[in-house]
């Protein structure tokens, strides 16, 4: 899960060069749901054929429309408000999944999960820069989509850890893949046309678009399916934390930003509160491993 959250920090410095080109927002939603779902389809084909009852189908393709909710509210949140904001209001799903977990559990969450969740929300607070630009005037529908895109990373993240536990990662990735790419042509529906037709020999912007389908979708939603079944959802959205720093590390050494130390503090914030979320099962296993060692000699 951690690995999978630092996968979507790379899609930052992408998006970046592929805006850079012209292209909406909704085109890229088109366009890394696509490339992505063809590479993936290609291998599963390839390698990985197997057949999936069509209850475990619908069930991963509605994990897909919940992954193209995240990146349409939040590349609309984007264009509206400042992308720190934006961030900001994504990175809610951390305390999201903590609760949901609480209420289907019906328990309250252990004192170092809150811990956890306050380091990594003040940690966010600081990396984003949010304290650095001073207040602005707020768009309310960019604060809506980005809040929103929360919601759906959040339902995502859970819905990755129910839906067809069965099947191999592999294709459950597809299909959810598959399910994020119908999603975005009933955005988009003149995807085919008005995008990819015309972009066919640029390789300037394809090549670009399908690192972001490898980086921001392949990768994470196979990383997610396969680990997403092993975790409590509260453990999984702190774990999934590590987008963060990773995209503000990206955006640093890949584009040449300046990273202030305040932001800095805030990156090394947020990867303190994962550290601390994981600290009881790293407690527990160094004191197993002495244990062990003690008994051989």
């Amino acid at each position: 899960m951690f690995a999978a959250g630092c996968c979507y920090g790379v899609v930052v410095p992408l998006v970046r060069v592929i805006y850079a080109q012209g292209i909406s927002p909704t085109q890229v939603l088109g366009l890394q749901y696509f490339l992505g779902s063809l590479a993936l389809a290609l291998v599963v084909l390839i390698f990985f054929r197997r057949k999936v009852a069509p209850k475990a189908l619908l069930q991963l393709l509605g994990v897909g429309f919940l992954a193209a909710g995240v990146s349409f509210f939040y590349y609309q949140a984007i264009s509206l408000i400042p992308s720190a904001t934006a961030l900001t209001l994504l990175f809610q799903f951390v305390w999201m999944g903590v609760v949901v977990q609480a209420v289907r559990e019906r328990t309250f969450p252990p004192a170092m999960t809150i811990i956890s969740v306050l380091v990594i929300m003040l940690g966010t607070i600081l990396a984003t820069g949010v304290l650095e630009t001073g207040p602005e005037p707020l768009n309310v529908i960019g604060v809506l989509f980005g809040f929103l895109s929360a919601v759906f990373y959040t339902a995502f993240l859970v819905a990755s850890g129910k839906a067809a536990a069965g099947v191999p990662a592999v294709n459950r990735t597809l299909f959810t893949t598959i399910g994020s790419f119908i999603i975005a042509l009933v955005i988009y529906p003149s995807f085919f046309t008005e995008t990819l037709a015309p972009n066919l020999t640029n390789g300037d912007l394809l090549m670009p678009s399908l690192a972001l389908g490898m980086m921001g979708i392949l990768l994470p939603v196979f990383l997610i399916a396969y680990s997403a079944p092993h975790l409590p959802n509260g453990l999984a959205t702190i774990m999934a934390s590590s987008e963060l720093p990773s995209g503000i590390l990206c955006v640093m050494l890949f584009m040449g930003d300046k990273i202030s130390p305040l932001v800095f503090l805030g990156v090394v914030i947020v990867l303190a509160g994962i550290v601390l979320s994981q600290a009881k099962d790293v407690l527990k296993a160094l004191s197993v491993h002495a244990n062990d060692k003690k008994l051989r000699h």
